[in-house]
Order: structure tokens, then C-alpha cells, then sequence
């Protein structure tokens, strides 16, 4: 039994996007107090497919959500959607010219979906295979400060 368990675990860490959202090349800037969610993921995607992750976000925390791709497959494009009032869009990386770092505040809990899509616009691919790449969803949260005195 422990064989088989040891051998669950190589082959769980030796899956090509296991804690990509962990590389550096997810890595922001200025989140000294900031702590990584327990949601934040990692996934393989298809350029041009859209991958949707949705997540719960409690009230009275600032986030910052970063997001990062293997290189030659970026720019990514993202979109922020409130879950619980159908497909209303509340942050669009199209609007910043496709940044893949934001931050943002919550005040009450709330159900989000990213919405992810992979543009690779500088790469032609051979096939399907060849289309895929990894992607890192870094989702960072401290409490938000009280302000005044």
C-alpha cells in the first residue's frame, strides 16, 4: 500500500501544469502582506478555447489575481464575472490591453467566474497537441485595511 501511495504522489507531481500558478512567471510584484488563496489553480488549456474557474471570494478582503501562460502562447484573456447575476462582467483585461495582473476589493462574499482565453496570437500550431499549454491562476488575499481613525 505505501508503494502504490508513493507512487500516486510522483505521478501527481510529475503532471506538466502541477502548481504552475506557482512559477515565477506568475510571481507579482508588491504582495509583501498578501497571502496565496488555498483556489488558486493551475491548468492545461487550448489556445483559442475558452476555460472557465470558479471560485468563491469572501467579503471584506483585497485580492490580487495574476495570471501567466507558458511562453510564445500569451497574450491571455480574461474576463471577471459576477456567478450569481448571469454573465454581468465586472473587470475585462481587453479593456488594459490584455495586463495580466489586477487587484480589486470584495465586500461581501461572492461567487466569481474567470473566464480564460488563450490567444497565442504570434504561434500557428500543427495540431491539436501542439495547441495546448499551461496556465497559472495566482489568486493572493489580506484583509482589507480599516480606514480612518
Amino acid at each position: 500500500i505505501l508503494i502504490f501511495f508513493l507512487l500516486f504522489i510522483i505521478n501527481l507531481k510529475s503532471q506538466p501544469c502541477y502548481n504552475f500558478h506557482k512559477d515565477q512567471a506568475c510571481d507579482i510584484k508588491g504582495i509583501l502582506d498578501y497571502k496565496l488563496y488555498g483556489q488558486s489553480k493551475s491548468a492545461m488549456v487550448e489556445a483559442g478555447k475558452t476555460y472557465q474557474y470558479q471560485v468563491v471570494l469572501f467579503g471584506g478582503y483585497d485580492y490580487k489575481l495574476g495570471l501567466c501562460t507558458e511562453s510564445g502562447f500569451e497574450p491571455l484573456h480574461f474576463r471577471i464575472i459576477n456567478g450569481s447575476e448571469a454573465g454581468s462582467v465586472f473587470y475585462d483585461n481587453k479593456d488594459d490591453e490584455y495586463i495580466e495582473t489586477v487587484g480589486f476589493t470584495i465586500e461581501r462574499t461572492k461567487k466569481v467566474i474567470f473566464e480564460i482565453t488563450l490567444l497565442a496570437k504570434d504561434k500557428e500550431f500543427k495540431d491539436a497537441s501542439d495547441a495546448r499549454a499551461c496556465i497559472g491562476v495566482a489568486i493572493y488575499w489580506q484583509k482589507t485595511p480599516k480606514l480612518g481613525i
